[in-house]
């Protein structure tokens, strides 16, 4: 019985031998040196562990070997490249968040911007509704406060490329002030504007509605903030 069990156990590390040297394989004779075949072998069985699809993990260590093989002409190592195998492993788990880039995140951040204002023109329309008997003469319809959401969503993104320091500014500072100074104007006329419209397009409606409306918004603005890793911003 002993006898068995020690055949069979003689052919199970037989056969993980076989898959060692399999696995190891595939990094040899395609260009690494023997020190970047070893890093990229352990790196590839520690990647076996994390949550990740098998076409995902396919393309990121095809990925590594490509940059390792264009790392390797100026004398740079997998080690110096990406620290130690589980540096690298934490690296892939959680990957560093970008950096803000308010050209590229233009459109997120102006549909995060409309929902923040959508909340708070919605809360702050309810509440005072809701508490104050004269509140419906100065109640702004919801048709207006979607239009002022808009154009404040897709307005302080803008005024925020005005001013950032790590944008290309074909403007000088003071023109940029006037532009900035412009979109207010130009919001503050959409207020206006919004308040002339007919009630039959543009309905002041119960003041629990626009709470709901507001609670509800706050967990849309949550979820995109999360969703897109925006940074800044109330929620």
């Amino acid at each position: 019985m002993s006898e068995n069990n020690e055949k069979r156990n003689a052919h199970v590390q037989q056969d993980r031998n076989r898959t060692s040297e399999l696995l190891h394989s595939q990094f040899d004779n395609i260009g690494l040196t023997k020190r970047n075949a070893e890093y990229m072998f352990k790196f590839n069985q520690a990647l076996g562990g994390v949550k990740l699809k098998d076409e995902q993990k396919s393309e990121l260590v095809d990925q590594m070997v490509k940059d390792l093989l264009e790392g390797q002409k100026s004398g740079k190592t997998a080690r110096n490249m990406w620290g130690t195998v589980d540096q690298k492993i934490d690296n892939v788990v959680n990957p560093p968040k970008k950096a803000a880039n308010p050209v590229r995140d233009y459109w997120p951040n102006a549909a995060y911007n409309t929902l923040l204002f959508f909340t708070i023109f919605n809360l702050l329309y309810g509440i005072t509704f809701l508490f104050s008997k004269n509140a419906a003469a100065t109640t702004m319809g919801i048709t207006g406060i979607i239009l002022s959401s808009i154009i404040a969503g897709l307005g302080i993104p803008l005024m925020t490329m005005l001013i950032a320091p790590g944008v290309k500014h074909k403007y000088s500072l003071p023109i940029r002030i006037l532009f900035i100074a412009g979109f207010f104007v130009v919001w503050m006329a959409v207020f206006f504007i919004a308040g002339l419209i007919p009630r039959v397009i543009n309905p002041i409606l119960n003041p629990y509605v626009y709470i709901a409306l507001g609670v509800l918004s706050i967990g849309g603005s949550v979820w995109f903030k999360r969703r897109y890793n925006i940074t800044g911003g109330l929620f």
